[in-house]
């Protein structure tokens, strides 16, 4: 009777786990590299067209958004908040809802969408941020706000609120085309979502972005 070499089937079991082990490791590699990444990013300066071109040619780009901003004070009840707003293709940045009204006629009020903690950012004249029921009860009524938005030209405007965001976490955002409606020279091309495929591509361009001045996330 031939005694069984457990050592070796130790070792033939090991190989075997490796195998697996690296080809799972390959399967998901290639599929991170199918994959599209979103990356904000934000600039002190208005972006030019040759920026935007040169922004064009990274690697695994394939879309790119522009965002435009503008500075402006938003008064709620008591309390102001000094910020910029941000105005954004719906289609084309990674948002994530927490409430948004149903049905909104873009006029001539401003329709404001705020990250859900944004509302902490406002101060009253003492220089102290709303309290924390303050800011639920904020969030749960948003619809029957009323605000007021002054510009960088001091002209102010009643404001409603469109919806609450999950993500961007922090932030003010409007509606690209009605916020060059309503600001016209006053909105600059500040930034803008960038799709890259692949996650190396994509780790990449942050690095490139990053060490260009940008703000990339």
């Amino acid at each position: 009777m031939r005694t069984r070499n457990i050592y070796k089937d130790i070792v033939f079991l090991a190989i075997g786990c490796a195998v697996v082990f690296w080809t799972v490791q390959a399967v998901g590699f290639w599929f991170r590299q199918q994959e599209a990444y979103d990356i904000v990013l934000q600039s002190q300066t208005e972006l030019t067209e040759d920026v935007v071109k040169e922004i064009g040619k990274i690697e695994g780009l394939y879309q790119f958004t522009p965002l435009i901003s503008c500075n402006v004070t938003v008064r709620l009840e008591e309390y102001t908040w000094e910020t910029a707003l941000t105005g954004i293709d719906f289609e084309g940045y990674p948002l994530v809802w927490n409430a948004a009204q149903e049905e909104m006629v873009l006029g001539n009020t401003p329709f404001l969408f705020f990250g859900e903690e944004a509302f902490a950012s406002f101060a009253d004249s003492n220089g102290n941020a709303p309290g924390k029921s303050r800011i639920a009860k904020w969030v749960e009524t948003y619809r029957e706000l009323e605000l007021t938005v002054a510009d960088e030209s001091g002209k102010e405007r009643g404001a409603k609120i469109g919806g609450i965001l999950e993500k961007p976490t922090s932030g003010l955002f409007m509606e690209q085309k009605q916020m060059r409606e309503i600001y016209g020279e006053l909105a600059k091309v500040t930034g803008g979502c960038a799709k890259v495929q692949g996650e190396q591509n994509a780790q990449k361009a942050r690095e490139l972005l990053s060490g260009a001045g940008f703000m990339a996330e």
